[in-house]
């Protein structure tokens, strides 16, 4: 579903942050912050997973959160609930059974133990296994949230890092490296490509109805200390490639890996 509404804001560089949680576990779901000036600004929250009960919280970062009706900076009126808006990506049986493996295992993780087993996808061409930390040979701690073996094509996955991470932004990462090993070869690119990963890791993320936003934040919290040119020029990338999917200038055709 998406859950629109409008933010009327009273006062300037006002930094509204936006979260939204399972009721029963507390997980995270999204989150987004928008820098605002008096006035007011539509906003809609693509939720394509939801669980039975959510919570909804927008606060200011500069007065904190306080009970509903305290903070007189912003005021938001009664929300909307709408149906799922996706984009007009077409998407093969591979696609649509990858992206259906991670987000029951996005929403299942705090519930998963880390204990090392490989979880499949219903026909056993996907697989994930959930550890608590991942290591290299060597034993050391690695700072990354998951890995897709280039020979394999299993996901090694930290429980540790994604639970730091949003429902969305787990599903954002996992479409990463499902771009690298499964898409790229498709298109003449290799595996390690990271610029083809992450266009179609953003083509079948935004196809399934997930916004922008969480994309570019997952990208940020995984390379948030790599402030390097590469990665930079790979944020502007990630923006523009994706304002052009959800402004319909592009209706592509995920390679089908069946």
């Amino acid at each position: 579903m998406d859950i629109q509404y409008v933010i009327k804001n009273n006062v300037p560089n006002n930094v509204l942050k936006t979260v939204v949680y399972d009721a029963d576990n507390n997980d995270l779901i999204l989150e987004r912050t928008d820098t605002m000036e008096p006035g007011q600004k539509v906003v809609i929250l693509k939720l394509p997973v939801t669980p039975k009960r959510l919570i909804v919280e927008t606060f200011s970062r500069q007065r904190g959160r306080q009970p509903i009706g305290t903070d007189r900076s912003f005021q938001i009126p009664t929300p909307k609930v709408m149906r799922l808006k996706k984009w007009g990506v077409q998407q093969g049986s591979g696609d649509k059974e990858f992206i259906n493996f991670i987000k029951k295992f996005a929403s299942d993780l705090p519930h998963l133990e880390p204990d090392g087993n490989l979880r499949r996808s219903p026909s056993g061409t996907f697989k994930i296994v959930l550890k608590p930390k991942l290591t290299s040979y060597g034993g050391q701690v690695l700072p990354t949230p998951c890995m897709i073996g280039t020979k394999t094509g299993t996901i090694e996955v930290s429980k540790d890092y994604f639970m730091k991470m949003s429902q969305q932004q787990r599903i954002a990462t996992l479409c990463h490296e499902y771009g690298h090993f499964y898409k790229n070869p498709l298109i003449n690119l290799n595996i390690s490509d990271e610029v083809g990963a992450d266009l179609n890791g953003i083509t079948i993320f935004a196809g399934n109805g997930f916004h922008l936003a969480e994309y570019a934040n997952a990208f940020k919290t995984v390379f948030k200390y790599a402030p390097t040119d590469q990665n930079k020029g790979r944020a502007k990338l990630i923006k523009e490639f994706g304002d052009r999917v959800y402004n319909g200038e592009y209706f592509g055709r995920p390679y089908n890996i069946k």
